[in-house]
This record gives structure tokens, C-alpha cells and sequence, in this order.
């Protein structure tokens, strides 16, 4: 039986890194550190105040702006020369907010296969919604596919004379 003491907060961050293609977890250093393809993404760790820290990498000019408007943001060591920076969780994080930041960071160091497989995984949803919210209006317009094209341009098209000669066709 384990003495680790649980931290759902470590569990959240678990939660949405595993969702990205390639990506896994890793405690080189005794904190976790995420990789995709053996690059570093995101990494976390518990501050000596409790706080929960998260290492991300975002453009330069954004780590501009967050670090000149949110206190919860200072340069990370040794990546902050190209766009890393560490965030404070606080007591009550925003998750969505949290999320979007580790993906754009995923974005970033993922090669572009890998970030075209994200995009395909989140596309797959929204496809499966449209086509479902697709059917109820296409079965009111007569069906869907190619038999219900195929209804329809056989109800507009004279019916041929089987068996005479176009010559000899109405």
C-alpha cells in the first residue's frame, strides 16, 4: 500500500495530458515533466508554500504580455529564453484556462504530425455532432445519401420508354 499522499490536482494535469496524442508522463528530476516524441511539453511541482506550479512554453511575445499582466506568472529556468514560463495554480484554478495552456504548449514542441493528430482527435467530435444534428433535417428533406439523390433525380426526369429506340422516345 502506498504513503503517497493523492493531489488532485497532480491527477487533473494527468487527466489532460494523457488526452494528447503521443504525450506521456515522466519524473526525471522528481517532478513530473510531460514529453511528446521525448520533448518536454509541461512539467509541475508543489511550491515550498503548497502552491502548485506548472512549467509551460508559449510564443515570446505572449510570455511578454502574461508576465507584464498576471502575477501568477514568472520566467522559468532554463527554457525561459524561448517562451517558458511557470504558472501559480492557486487555491481554485481555472481548469478550461489551465487546459487551453498546456495544449498551446503541446502545440509548440509536438512535431506537426503529432499536432495534426490533436487536431484530428478534437475535429472527430465535432464532426460526429454536425452529422448528427445533419440526419433529422436531411430524413425531412426525403433521405439522405446517394439513394435519396438518386429518388430524387429519378422524380424529375421523364420515365424512358423501355425497349424503343431514342428515335422513337416521347
Amino acid at each position: 500500500m502506498s504513503t503517497a499522499k493523492k493531489d488532485p490536482f497532480h491527477d487533473k494535469l494527468v487527466a489532460i495530458v494523457v488526452k494528447l496524442p503521443g504525450a506521456r508522463v515522466d519524473w526525471p528530476w522528481g517532478s513530473a515533466h510531460c514529453k511528446v516524441d521525448d520533448k518536454i511539453f509541461v512539467g509541475w511541482s508543489r511550491l515550498p508554500d503548497g502552491d502548485m506550479s506548472v512549467g509551460i512554453r508559449v510564443s515570446l511575445i505572449r510570455q511578454s504580455e502574461l508576465l507584464a499582466t498576471d502575477d501568477r506568472f514568472s520566467i522559468a529556468k532554463y527554457v525561459g529564453k524561448y517562451g517558458g514560463l511557470d504558472m501559480r495554480l492557486g487555491p481554485r484554478p481555472d481548469w478550461r484556462e489551465v487546459e487551453r495552456f498546456v495544449v498551446d504548449s503541446y502545440r509548440i514542441i509536438a512535431s506537426k504530425k503529432r499536432v495534426k493528430e490533436l487536431d484530428a482527435q478534437r475535429e472527430a467530435p465535432r464532426a460526429a455532432k454536425a452529422k448528427a444534428s445533419e440526419a433529422p433535417k436531411a430524413q425531412a428533406r426525403g433521405g439522405t445519401g446517394m439513394r435519396a439523390v438518386a429518388r430524387t433525380a429519378s422524380a424529375t426526369k421523364p420515365a424512358k420508354a423501355a425497349g424503343k429506340p431514342r428515335s422513337e422516345r416521347s
